[in-house]
This record gives C-alpha cells, structure tokens and sequence, in this order.
C-alpha cells in the first residue's frame, strides 16, 4: 500500500510541474510496424503516415494510414484511420493512448496484376472491406528543438478488432518504430 501511495503523490507532483502550453501544434508522422493477426503464422509488416492537430498538448484530432504485406494469402493490407490521441503534457517523454475508427482493406496480391493502382486505391476487384476500431498505447521522444518544431522519436503499440469474422482475421497486432515532427502554429 505504502509504495502505491508514493507511486501516486510521485505522479501527481510531475504532472503539477509547470509547463509552457501551446495552444494548437500540427504534426505528422511515419513509422513502421510489423505484427500478427488471429490467424495462425500471419506475420505482416507495415509502413504508416499519420497527421493531426493537438489541442493544448493534451487531445489530438488524428488521420492515419497504414499499408504493408501479409503472409497468409500474400495479401496486401491498407488501412485508413480517425479518431483522437490522447497525450500527458511532459516536456521531453510524452506517452499516449489513441483510438480511431479504421476502414481496411484485404486483397490478394496475385490478383492485383491487372490494375495495381485501383487496388492500391480501395476500388479494384477481389478487395475484403472492413469496418473496425484500433487502440494504441505509444511513447514519443522530444530528441530536438528548432524554433517552433520537435522532432520525436516513437514507439507505439498497437491492436486492431473487426466484429465480421467471416472476411478475414478478427484481431491485428504489432508494434512499430517512427519518427515525427511537431509545428506549434
């Protein structure tokens, strides 16, 4: 009990620290990402781009997409993503949780010969869309400071769920490595 009151009063002092608020910051930011999915010797690498505002450097307003290769079929996977991050206001270590609703794509590779670029675009033949939900849990790494820009290093990880498990694996995991960038506006 002792140690989860001073966990507690320790949290509470670092959070009560002074710290300059900015009011808005866009940001944008890759990583890549490599993971699993429900089934069995799945594994699946990604590369992802994700871009928002940040209110008072606590809620963000989040756009993402993620597009990578999948073992089982040799498929391609995409996804789209919105929703919101949420971030503790720490000057150089800033953990997160996000959530977004997420739209996905599955298609087997073989059958994207034909036309490459519609299938990358979501509309070609033979496409599995999905509807689902991704939580996150991350950390970003203040690693400079230019003027009005902090450049983070990152690591996040990350759970996608589908209720339809009749189109394709019904979880998704991983975790991935990236770099970003905030501009205070």
């Amino acid at each position: 009990m002792h140690k989860l009151w001073l966990a507690a009063a320790t949290t509470a002092l670092f959070l009560s620290m002074p710290r300059e608020a900015r009011a808005t910051d866009f940001y944008v930011e890759g990583s890549v990402s490599g993971g699993g999915s429900t089934w069995g010797a799945d594994p699946n690498v990604q590369g992802a781009l994700r871009t928002g505002f940040e209110f008072v450097d606590i809620v963000s307003v989040d756009l993402q997409a993620r597009l990578g290769y999948s073992a089982v079929d040799e498929r391609l996977i995409e996804m789209v993503g919105i929703g919101t991050k949420l971030a503790l206001p720490f000057e150089t270590v800033i953990p997160h949780v996000r959530l977004h609703a997420i739209h996905f794509h599955e298609m087997p590779i073989a059958g994207m010969s034909e036309d490459p670029a519609m299938h990358v675009l979501g509309v070609g033949d033979g496409i599995r869309h999905r509807f689902g939900f991704e939580g996150a849990l991350g950390l970003s790494y203040v690693f400079a400071v230019v003027d009005r820009t902090r450049f983070l290093a990152q690591a996040e990880a990350y759970v996608d769920a589908f209720p339809d498990d009749g189109k394709g694996p019904v979880v998704y995991g991983g975790a991935g490595l990236g770099l970003g960038l905030q501009y205070d506006i």
